[in-house]
């Protein structure tokens, strides 16, 4: 199988916010805002540069499919499941900060992993969201399955719609 990377579109607003934090900062700290200026230009251009490098860090977020297994890349670390650990797919409520729903790897030592690459809808996920999160469940599903030396006795992906979305 070809390995293929799926990257978050969520990703460009996180970017995007701490872009212009980072320019509102170090605008401030110019003194050309008319706000009171910050007493350090030092620790402006400090805190302005590490915004800037967590927007860079946001960006590398994506989901990472290969032969060897399932691969999620966050801003700060990265998370692999190996084939033979995957028991299925769903779509549940994510438990991380900001709340949303997203892709479970449901494992058989019953520790589920969140896909947060997958993460969609913040606090109010929106029909059209979910509707991709489950093709993408299915088509995750249809993976396991088809991938060469498949463990006998693992389920199919279990979606949360009964329905093929096909």
């Amino acid at each position: 199988m070809p390995a293929f990377r799926l990257a978050p579109n969520e990703r460009f607003v996180r970017a995007g916010v701490l872009v212009l934090v980072a320019l509102s900062v170090g605008w401030n700290s110019l003194g050309h805002s008319g706000l009171p200026r910050l007493p350090v230009p030092v620790l402006s251009g400090a805190l302005a540069a590490g915004l800037l490098s967590g927007a860079v860090l946001a960006m590398r977020s994506c989901l990472i499919i290969t032969d060897e297994g399932v691969t999620d890349r966050r801003p700060l670390s990265v998370v692999r499941v190996p084939w033979p650990q995957v028991t299925g797919f769903r779509v549940a409520p994510s438990g991380a900060l900001g709340g949303g729903y997203c892709i479970v790897v449901d494992r058989p030592d019953d520790r589920p992993v969140e896909l947060l690459a997958t993460r969609a809808g913040g606090r109010m996920a929106l029909r059209n969201d979910l509707g991709d999160l489950d093709r993408l469940c299915w088509k995750l599903g249809e993976l396991q399955r088809e991938r060469p030396g498949k463990r006998p006795g693992t389920s199919p992906a279990s979606p949360r719609r009964m329905t093929d979305p096909g």
